[in-house]
């Protein structure tokens, strides 16, 4: 398992990290969960994504931070700033400083390292609705000082419509009850080619769908282009809550099981407890020794056609990071709280990083009456 370690680093003081096959982040906003899981990829990816931003940029490691973390997002960076990935100091600004000379004193040098360095990870951020402008998915163009990880969603939005140009999602979509009886695909209006949906033979256009459908449909779409790949080891999905019915969430985290079975690991940040109440029970399920994990479908009224679907999913290794500010500082630390232990004396384990603190403390109060 890989373990990465960032100190120093916008409102992170320390965030110490062992990857599982399924890792979840919680926090609280700006608690700097999508700095860290973009820092990560950096270093993980190493030279696919320098030799990327010097093909279309080049400038100055200043340019190439601004150019991966977004618009003068390079002060997050500090002289005590500090990278450990598998106990591997990693010097960043060196390493991108050096990159770049590389590739300015020797083209075909830098190009033989580069080429055998490919990127394993595959990153849905958070922003993804904004990779679709009325249902037109937009290119590189579109955007201006944004995140490398945003653009290249993008990419990856528009390679998958190339390989799919009709039935997009045709079997995925039944894997969810609000997407049911949908059809996804694209056609082209005013000059360009647009998402639509089609639901009992009546065509919707993409400004009338529901919030949950147009963020979660470019998330599924990556998703199902990802699957025509067998080199992928991280796949990092930022907030899939969002505009979804906890149902959704819950079917969701079946898809997530999906690609564990297949060896992926996936790493999710969210705002959302749902989450957590799927590895509780399965935290639970384990503990009190059930063999069947067919149990939490069984729980979560999920039903599973293929009878070999959890086999293994018991061994895979699940963690839980609450990233939590300190309350005078507000300055960051990670804590693993991967046990989700309801009766634990630590309140960020038994709260799960404050996600049910206010059922808990609503429940005391509305008692006291």
């Amino acid at each position: 398992m890989d373990n990465f370690v960032v100190k120093n680093l916008g409102p992170i003081a320390k965030a110490d990290v062992t990857f599982g096959d399924l890792t979840i982040l919680t926090g609280p906003q700006a608690s700097g969960k999508t700095l860290f899981l973009e820092t990560f990829k950096l270093v993980k990816d190493d030279f696919a994504i320098t030799d990327f931003y010097i093909h279309n940029a080049g400038g100055s490691v200043t340019d190439f931070l601004d150019y991966y973390y977004g618009d003068n997002m390079h002060t997050i960076l500090k002289k005590d700033t500090l990278f450990v990935f598998n106990e591997d100091n990693i010097n960043l600004l060196s390493k991108i400083d050096n990159a770049i000379n590389a590739l300015n004193k020797d083209h075909s040098e830098y190009m033989i390292l580069a080429n055998q360095i490919f990127s394993n990870m595959r990153y849905i951020p958070a922003q993804r609705s904004l990779a679709l402008s009325e249902g037109r998915i937009k290119t590189s163009d579109d955007f201006v000082n944004s995140p490398y990880v945003l653009v290249k969603f993008c990419n990856y939005l528009q390679l998958y419509v190339k390989l799919h140009p009709t039935a997009m999602l045709k079997e995925v979509v039944q894997n969810y009850d609000f997407l049911k009886n949908a059809e996804i695909n694209m056609r082209r209006t005013a000059g360009s080619l647009r998402l639509e949906m089609t639901v009992d033979k009546q065509t919707i256009p993409y400004m009338a769908w529901s919030t949950g459908q147009r963020e979660f449909t470019p998330l599924l779409m990556a998703l199902d282009f990802f699957e025509l790949k067998n080199t992928i080891e991280y796949i990092i999905i930022e907030e899939p809550e969002l505009g979804l019915h906890p149902r959704a969430i819950i079917e969701f985290m079946f898809t997530v099981l999906k690609l564990m079975k297949k060896g992926v690991k996936v790493v999710i940040s969210t705002h959302s407890s749902t989450p957590l109440d799927f590895v509780w029970a399965m935290n639970r399920l384990k503990h009190k020794g059930v063999k069947s994990f067919a149990a939490l479908a069984e729980m979560f009224d999920f039903k599973i056609k293929d009878k070999d679907f959890f086999d293994g999913l018991f061994e895979k290794e699940v963690k839980v990071y609450y990233f939590a500010p300190d309350p005078k500082t507000r300055k960051v630390h990670s804590k693993d709280i991967s046990s989700l232990d309801v009766e634990s004396e630590d309140e960020d384990v038994s709260n799960w990083g404050g996600m049910s603190l206010s059922a808990d403390r609503a429940g005391s109060i509305v008692s006291k009456f």
